[in-house]
């Protein structure tokens, strides 16, 4: 899920599908990631329901787990690790006085020693995978920005390597990418379809693997992800403008395509665009967002609708400000930003005060 309170339509979608695999007899793992977790909570999230129903060979990771999962062509054995952030730890008193970056030390100590643990109970002659929602310090991120920036708990990769492992599946970052290609394979499958304007040049798709003892291979295959299509155009001085803003729409669209149209006009030109007229034209797309930028006519302020109140929430200021700036960019980048706030208020938890 997008978020840890879906909307009870993409529940009952996604409660469909995993009835479909029950019923085929084929065992589904769910990993609990960051989106499906209430905030400092260790309990809750948004896969809790289906724990509820015992849904026949599903199989929910909310929990570093080490189990054995029965398929058609044999056992697997599988360790997993949910998303893991630091605020179970900060719980705890003996850690109160660390400061953010060693309670990040400390978790990727625990997470380790987790894992060999894990390791030494594996069974040697049965296929064994890993997976779990986590950055490791060689992924890159999503666009074309080369690493992950603002706050994130980063693993080292090597924490995976161990000659009982054959597959290390890893989610988190949206991009597919090979971590490491010798046994154990390290692999994002990254998001099944683009989800914003910064991955509109990426290949989108799943990864298939044949998993056997010894001698794993995987592959990737696209899934021929929906375009993201922006147009751009400035339509000062124009005497059509409406005309002139289909016509570059109807150059660019594709049916199914997400459209986001930027066009430039005077303060005083506004009312001459028919907005309607132009999502006619872009009736095929899934989805269309206009966005004008007017040029005023006289000084004054950018941005009205960042009030007093709006500001007095960052998150929420940043939202409104990046739909003017940064559409195509907003959910990565208030991701990013959530991730400093935390990071800020743990420092400002531990010690009452942020070091400059």
């Amino acid at each position: 899920y997008k978020t840890a309170n879906p909307q009870p339509i993409y529940q009952k979608m996604f409660a469909r599908e995993l009835n479909r695999l029950s019923r085929a007899g084929i065992p589904t793992v769910l990993v609990v990631g960051n989106h499906d977790q209430i905030l400092k909570s260790t309990q809750s999230h948004s896969l809790s329901v289906f724990q509820s129903l015992e849904v026949p060979g599903l199989t929910i990771i909310d929990q570093p787990t080490s189990c054995r999962i029965m398929t058609a062509k044999g056992p697997v054995q599988l360790i997993g690790l949910p998303h893991i952030t630091r605020n179970n730890l900060m719980t705890l008193e003996k850690y109160r006085e660390l400061s953010a970056g060693q309670i990040d030390s400390v978790l990727v100590s625990h997470v380790d020693q987790l894992l060999q643990g894990f390791y030494q109970d594996l069974d040697p002659a049965v296929p064994t995978v890993v997976t779990a929602h986590m950055s490791v310090d060689r992924a890159v991120a999503g666009i074309e920005e080369e690493l992950l920036v603002g706050y994130t708990l980063t693993f080292p990769t090597d924490i995976f390597v161990h000659p009982s492992i054959d597959y290390v599946a890893l989610g988190h970052i949206h991009k597919y990418q090979v971590i490491r290609e010798e046994k154990p394979a390290i692999v994002y499958a990254g998001s099944l379809d683009r989800v914003d304007f910064g991955e509109a040049k990426e290949d989108k798709g799943f990864v298939h693997v044949k998993l056997e003892r010894g001698s794993t291979s995987f592959e990737f295959h696209s899934v021929d992800p929906r375009p993201f299509i922006m147009v751009e155009i400035d339509l000062r001085e124009k005497t059509e403008p409406t005309k002139l803003l289909r016509e570059a729409v109807a150059k660019k669209v594709i049916p199914g395509c997400v459209l986001r149209v930027r066009y430039k006009i005077e303060q005083e030109n506004i009312q001459s665009v028919d907005e309607k007229d132009v999502l006619l034209e872009a009736s095929q797309c899934l989805s269309v967002r206009l966005q004008a930028e007017v040029i005023p006519s006289r000084s004054r302020a950018r941005m009205p609708q960042l009030t007093e109140s709006s500001v007095l929430s960052p998150i929420s200021a940043l939202d409104t400000y990046l739909d003017e700036v940064a559409p195509e960019n907003k959910e990565r980048l208030l991701e990013r930003a959530r991730e400093v706030i935390s990071k800020v208020s743990a420092e400002l938890h531990e010690g009452g005060s942020v070091d400059s």
